[in-house]
């Protein structure tokens, strides 16, 4: 009776410290090296908090000739695992314990290790896969599905890099495809670098799709048929349809019913999303009258987009523009014709901020010979450059999730309490400049104040109102902190905007033209129908 009693004790004291914890993959990261026969090591790098469950799999199904072996895991204590072969998936939590195996399946395999423990860990999981690569008609190919849709939990960031130790790839010889997740897919110093760029989704998946020049490698396996076929299939993400006839009047009521079902969910996650981000409802915000974030308009920015306000295009340029003529970096003067022009104060050197010094940088190369920025020699520039304008919006959204991290801002996904009180005075202050003629005069009388206001106005879409209410309170003052006329500043405000919106086309440009010829750019989340390996679900059970 008594060891019954310990027994049952012992597992509710197990439910309850796995109710302790929160299911995560907070990184999933991939190397796969891709060998002269057309077989992979892949190594596999996973940072999770386990919360329930006994084991940890992932699915490798529609292998087809593609062979799996040599599995190892081990975990953040380097602790190496044994690996049993067949594994029993329905073993204990202790005897899976420093464990792994294969299940092997009609489709595929299932690679499975003990989680050892609840909480957080990291595993490290590496393996050996044949025939990855496929000898078509005319080109070589890999299509896999590296990471499943249906893991226990969405994975927070996903990363693939593909590469061989005696070639390197590049779009002389090589295309690729991104699909099932939405991020991007670059060509990187000789590897395919694959990132997410957004949390996963419970459907999400990363699936890659390589085209090679033939004699790049010798595989031993081959399909008889043309890689655009493959292409094809891949870009259509024809998934298979529903044969059942469904009268119109129950196919109505089903639309109906779902549309109302994720407006609602939206609704909720949206407002828990966005109170995960303030720590508050964003109608208990308060006016803020200073700017927020030390001023850091890469961060400012980014923070804006993750509350979904920046609804008005790429408003950081038209900020950092402004910004830089107060910091002396650029000057702005009329021609004969009175039209406006932006010249640079090369003497001064970079600005500080390397996504500021890369704005400079572009808009100096668009400017041409006589480094004078007239009107569209931007948006003409940029639409021939559209991947170091893409490159520079990569930077700008990489540069403030690295300073979130290392001013202690974010842990993970989570928001720490300073984050949170900055991400509300951001709020706070895009509200205050909102209603700012509701101040008195005696209140906004700081010309350093009145510089921040008038780029921050910008970063909000708002410059043109915050600057009339300023020229309103004092014109004097006005015009000794915008060193230009209202009306001066009305066109400078415009052509900053205009070079936005050049931005903005450019990338859209950029990635849409790269997308279908797999010369790196966005991975499309749809589509890539046709690939071997991955399947649906993984992760904790």
């Amino acid at each position: 009776m008594f060891r019954k009693f310990l027994l049952t004790l012992a597992g509710v004291f197990a439910a309850m410290l796995s109710y302790a914890y929160s299911p995560a993959i907070r990184q999933i990261k991939l190397d796969v090296e891709l060998l002269d026969d057309g077989s992979a090591r892949v190594q596999e790098f996973w940072d999770i908090c386990v919360a329930s469950g006994t084991e940890w799999y992932l699915v490798r199904d529609n292998l087809q000739d593609i062979v799996i072996d040599d599995l190892r895991v081990s975990d953040e204590s380097g602790l190496s695992f044994d690996n049993i072969g067949e594994w029993d998936v329905d073993r204990s939590l202790e005897w899976k314990r420093g464990k792994c195996g294969i299940v092997h399946k009609k489709r595929g395999v299932e690679l499975c290790w003990g989680v050892g423990s609840m909480g957080d860990h990291q595993y490290r999981v590496s393996y050996t896969m044949t025939n990855v690569i496929k000898s078509l008609n005319d080109y070589d190919m890999l299509h896999i599905q590296f990471v499943s849709p249906g893991l226990s939990s969405p994975a927070q960031k996903v990363e693939l890099r593909l590469w061989s130790k005696d070639r390197s790839f590049d779009t002389s010889h090589c295309r690729a495809w991104a699909f099932g997740y939405v991020g991007s897919c670059e060509f990187v110093d000789g590897t395919v670098l694959f990132k997410s760029s957004e949390a996963f989704r419970s459907r999400s998946s990363l699936i890659a799709l390589l085209r090679f020049d033939k004699g790049m490698f010798q595989p031993l396996s081959s399909q008889d048929k043309d890689f655009q076929t493959v292409l094809d299939k891949a870009l259509e993400g024809s998934d298979g349809s529903d044969e059942e006839d469904v009268s119109l009047k129950e196919l109505l009521l089903a639309f109906l019913f779902l549309a109302l079902a994720l407006v609602l969910i939206c609704i909720i996650a949206y407002r828990a999303y966005i109170r995960s981000i303030l720590g508050c409802r964003e109608k208990d915000i308060n006016w803020y009258r200073e700017p927020p974030f030390d001023s850091d308009l890469v961060l400012s920015n980014y923070l804006l987009k993750l509350l979904g306000k920046n609804t008005k295009g790429c408003t950081l340029a038209s900020a950092q523009i402004l910004r830089m003529i107060y910091q002396g970096y650029l000057k702005v003067s009329k021609d004969p014709k009175g039209r406006l022009e932006i010249s640079f104060n090369e003497g001064k050197g970079l600005p500080e901020d390397k996504v500021e010094a890369g704005l400079y940088d572009m808009m100096l190369k668009a400017s041409g010979k006589d480094k004078v920025l007239q009107e569209k020699e931007f948006s003409s520039w940029s639409s021939a450059h559209g991947k170091q304008v893409s490159a520079w919006l990569s930077l700008a959204e990489e540069e403030a999730k690295t300073r979130l991290v290392r001013q202690n801002l974010k842990s993970g996904v989570k928001f720490s309490v300073k984050g949170q009180e900055e991400a509300r005075n951001l709020l706070g202050f895009k509200k205050f400049l909102n209603d700012f003629t509701l101040m008195k005069e005696k209140d906004t009388q700081e010309a350093v104040l009145w510089e921040e206001y008038l780029v921050f106005g910008a970063l909000f879409g708002i410059a043109d109102k915050v600057a009339k209410q300023l020229k309103d309170i004092n014109p004097e003052l006005f015009e000794q902190v915008a060193d230009c006329d209202f009306d001066t500043f009305s066109v400078l405000i415009f052509r900053s905007n205009m070079l936005s919106r050049a931005i903005l086309n450019s990338y859209a440009n950029y990635a849409a033209s790269h997308s279908g010829q797999g010369l790196g750019g966005q991975s499309s989340f749809g589509g890539g129908g046709g690939f071997s390996g991955g399947g649906f679900g993984g992760g904790s059970r």
